[in-house]
């Protein structure tokens, strides 16, 4: 094959090549580009979809190429990387302290207006919760201090906090249990329910929870920052 030198970087380059530059120096925006203003008939594309399916289908099932396709696209991240990424949001934050308000408010507000859509079973946490229960547990040192689920009769219960497999703390967010100060019964909240639905879920829900032998505390969000300190006081006080 003959070939020319690219008129940018002098790499060898084909001769037929009507451009005069390397692959990693030709411009390819606009009709540059080879394919430009070029488009498939839907006849063609669904053929093609059809065959490339059943080509990744029959790759698929060799153990060799599922395993380097995982190995590829699942790579681990280094040592340390989490935490770093962790350290980088809150330095943002204590930046922007603005963000955090109104990220809040948005957030809520894709809630209200059904943008996102809820998980009944959903074990998310709120920041919150994570200091309540870290702070907690550094009281405690001798206690069991966790969050794991519980199942009663066929139900599965997610408290926010355990202690000693007997004591739960339960977090109750303004929006998501609908606080009484804030809300009134018909009022509608979080999934699109009633306030007054809220609270007989959560009073049946406790209602189990102490026939079987538990021991509830409930912590309101606005209590808590209020006044954090006297809040952990009760509890730790209680037990």
């Amino acid at each position: 094959m003959r070939f020319k030198k690219c008129l940018k970087c002098g790499k060898k380059v084909s001769k037929n090549c009507k451009f005069g530059y390397c692959n990693g120096c030709r411009d390819r925006s606009g009709d540059k580009n080879p394919f430009y203003g070029k488009s498939h008939e839907r006849g063609m594309i669904e053929k093609t979809k059809k065959k490339l399916s059943k080509i990744s289908k029959e790759l698929w099932k060799n153990e060799d190429y599922r395993n380097k396709i995982i190995e590829g696209v699942s790579k681990p991240r280094r040592e340390g990387f989490k935490k770093e990424q962790s350290e980088r949001v809150k330095r943002w934050y204590q930046n922007n302290p603005g963000q955090r308000s109104i990220r809040s408010i948005n957030m809520k507000k894709s809630w209200m207006d059904g943008k996102i859509e809820p998980n009944v079973n959903s074990v998310n946490e709120s920041r919150l919760e994570r200091e309540l229960r870290r702070e907690i547990k550094r009281l405690l040192p001798g206690r069991k201090v966790q969050k794991k689920t519980i199942k009663i009769d066929g139900r599965w219960f997610y408290p926010d906090i355990i202690i000693d497999n007997c004591v739960i703390v339960e977090f109750y967010g303004n929006y998501w249990h609908a606080n009484p100060r804030m809300y009134e019964a018909d009022d509608i909240v979080a999934r699109d329910l009633k306030a007054r639905d809220v609270w007989d879920n959560d009073k049946e829900r406790v209602s189990i929870l102490k026939n079987n032998g538990f021991k509830v505390f409930i912590v309101w969000q606005c209590e808590y920052e209020n006044n954090e300190k006297l809040v952990i006081q009760k509890i730790i006080k209680c037990l």
